[in-house]
């Protein structure tokens, strides 16, 4: 299990935050290490050249 998908169960398997979405303000250099773990773009473009908005949503865990 790599450390995403433990954070990811941490939250979707005793989530007493109440959370639904994991988001990261990731650089540009981190951005396919999101995409293989299966977050998806916030938007289409955004306005920052060095940073991309995306999030996981949590209920995907539960398919």
């Amino acid at each position: 299990m790599s450390l995403v998908d433990y954070v990811k169960s941490m939250f979707a398997l005793d989530n007493k935050a109440g959370c639904r979405f994991l988001t990261v303000d990731a650089y540009l250099d981190a951005v396919p290490f999101y995409v293989k773990n299966e977050f998806q773009f916030m938007n289409a473009e955004d306005d920052d050249p060095h940073t991309r908005l995306m999030y996981y949503d949590l209920m995907d865990l539960e398919e």
